[in-house]
């Protein structure tokens, strides 16, 4: 049984690996042994399972869909925030100011997606920078999908409730445009609201949907991944790219064979689909 007097074997460490890469993708960091065995022992603990292998036979098992996912949740970094990566935004404002402006006029539906929304701050900050973009009689064309593996965090998103203090300085008016405040909460109004859908998505896995999109963010994703499971990932995005259309990526991360995918970089982590 995993406590605090007992660490997390080789075998055992190997075992949880192979698991997280298999759901989701994740190359866990051997040298962070020590932050694994943390979050292993919780979740173990949490689910009252009587020996490792036990845990082990739960999230490999249809029973154990729910803790499978809470485990990848643990394992990764739920770190958000409104209008994070500002500049991602306002190239997002230009990009159905300008480049889309003549798709908007004819009233064709605008896509944009969150591919790792978390608890929803990206995709409704994506939503503010598009009302504010696009005339109001054409709002309802904006369509923006929010997803993540995290069930937890996409009904956190679909709830859409937020603390005050989580507006960022200077944003102040944006929210107060497209909020409603109650005490310290606040939330957003109907016409925003309408804008985002969120769903739970393996990135990894199969994509239930065919469209292309006009934007996509997909930000410290591939901080989890190895070179091959990020290159992948970079193919399949760029592919589901329009013409002109742009994905923003995190500080950290980079897309080297950008020229071979159809990109070409536009500023601060950022890329346009050229062909």
């Amino acid at each position: 049984m995993i406590n605090n007097k007992k660490t997390l074997s080789k075998k055992d460490l190997l075992t949880i690996s192979k698991i997280a890469k298999k759901i989701s993708g994740i190359h866990l960091d051997q040298s962070k042994k020590s932050t694994i065995q943390s979050i292993i022992s919780r979740r173990f603990r949490e689910v009252n399972a009587e020996n490792i292998n036990d845990y082990f036979k739960l999230i490999e098992s249809r029973e154990g869909k729910y803790e499978k996912d809470k485990m990848i949740s643990a394992l990764t970094t739920n770190v958000t925030s409104f209008f994070r990566e500002k500049h991602h935004f306002y190239y997002l404002h230009k990009l159905l100011c300008c480049d889309f402006y003549a798709e908007i006029m004819r009233e064709e539906e605008i896509r944009i997606w969150s591919s790792a929304c978390s608890s929803g701050e990206e995709a409704y900050s994506a939503a503010m920078t598009a009302a504010e973009a696009v005339n109001y009689s054409r709002i309802k064309k904006i369509k923006i999908l929010g997803t993540d593996i995290d069930p937890e965090m996409i009904r956190r998103a679909q709830d859409g409730i937020y603390f005050k203090n989580n507006i960022p300085k200077n944003f102040s008016e944006k929210f107060n445009k497209f909020c409603d405040f109650s005490g310290e909460e606040f939330y957003f109004s109907r016409n925003i609201k309408d804008l985002v859908l969120f769903k739970k998505l393996n990135i990894i896995g199969e994509w239930p949907f065919q469209a292309k999109f006009h934007a996509i963010f997909c930000r410290n994703v591939t901080i989890y991944f190895d070179e091959k499971t990020t290159n992948l990932l970079w193919r399949r995005l760029s592919s589901r790219l329009h013409i002109k259309g742009e994905i923003y990526i995190g500080h950290s991360e980079r897309i080297t064979n950008f020229e071979e995918l159809g990109l070409r970089p536009i500023g601060i982590n950022a890329y346009k689909k050229v062909v």
